[in-house]
């Protein structure tokens, strides 16, 4: 089903109006199985090649896919997918950079701007503030995990919930008598790695490969874990991109701002060439703004 015919099953504005009650949408088959099964294939070939001792519990990224690879600039600039975009962020839409693939995901629960704004800059508290993270899954999900799991409607919250609790799980601002309480009792309490108070009413999505989650980067939301006595052999791999509103510019200003910054982690993957040109020239063809 494309996303087309979702549109004859649930209007635009139904759609508008469900994510953001929600915080995500489920763009069904945005890209074929067999497409899919062809990124899988190149990117496991990728990812061994750049990080050839693979941890199932440990994250590797890869920024920038576009431009590293511009045959697969299709998993982004695709009909169903940017139809859907268009319906959620409005037809000028911009994706920003940069654009990663990652490799066996499973952080703890966050926002798509907790860190951004715990270090100075809460872009998610602007009244203007339409980010979305866009996410192609490369394998179906299952017992073992492989997608996400999200806590529908934390992207209403007026603050991000979780950036006092990752401070305090990094060192940052913890009360003295809770400093003490945590060298007596070897880190055990407070238990400031526990996030499981935040993940009340949250639910694992289920997908097949090729589906694509559009999630409000306010969202509440981790990799989907092993379900209890699973355990993990799959490799788990996902394609990810961000994109906001036009609107007047501001907010893409304010957030190109912190990408150029020394606060971003990965600012080198934008500064550094990027071979910009094939994504600009998908973009102009699909009607949106590539930065």
């Amino acid at each position: 089903m494309n996303i087309t015919q979702d549109i004859k099953i649930q209007s635009p504005e139904a759609i508008r109006a469900d994510f953001r009650e929600k915080g995500y949408y489920l763009v069904k088959g945005a890209l074929s199985r067999e497409r899919i099964l062809e990124v899988r294939e190149f990117l496991l070939d990728e990812f061994n090649r750049k990080f050839p001792e693979e941890n199932l519990d440990e994250a590797n990224v890869i920024f920038n896919y576009p431009g590293l690879y511009p045959h697969l600039i299709d998993v982004i600039a695709n009909e169903r997918i940017v139809s859907a975009l268009k319906i959620i962020l409005g037809e000028n839409y911009v994706l920003m950079p940069p654009a990663s693939c990652i490799r066996n995901s499973f952080w703890d629960l966050h926002t798509d701007v907790t860190t951004m704004t715990s270090q100075g800059f809460p872009i998610g508290e602007r009244p203007d503030f339409t980010g979305v993270a866009i996410g192609t899954y490369l394998q179906d999900s299952s017992e073992q995990g492989g997608g996400m799991f999200v806590v529908p409607g934390t992207h209403k919250l007026k603050k991000d919930p979780l950036v006092r609790q990752k401070k305090l799980l990094k060192g940052i601002d913890v009360p003295l008598g809770s400093r003490l309480l945590r060298k007596l009792t070897g880190n055990r309490f407070p238990r400031y790695e526990d996030f499981s108070a935040f993940e009340k009413c949250g639910i694992d999505l289920e997908h097949e490969m090729g589906d694509t989650l559009i999630l409000d980067m306010r969202l509440l939301h981790r990799g989907s874990k092993p379900q209890p006595g699973v355990k993990r052999t799959d490799t788990k791999l996902g394609i990810f991109n961000l994109a906001a509103s036009s609107g007047d510019g501001s907010l893409i200003d304010y957030w190109m701002d912190y990408l150029y910054s020394p606060f971003y982690h990965a600012s080198y993957a934008i500064r550094e060439g990027r071979n910009f040109e094939p994504l600009k020239r998908a973009a102009e063809k699909a009607g949106f703004t590539a930065l």
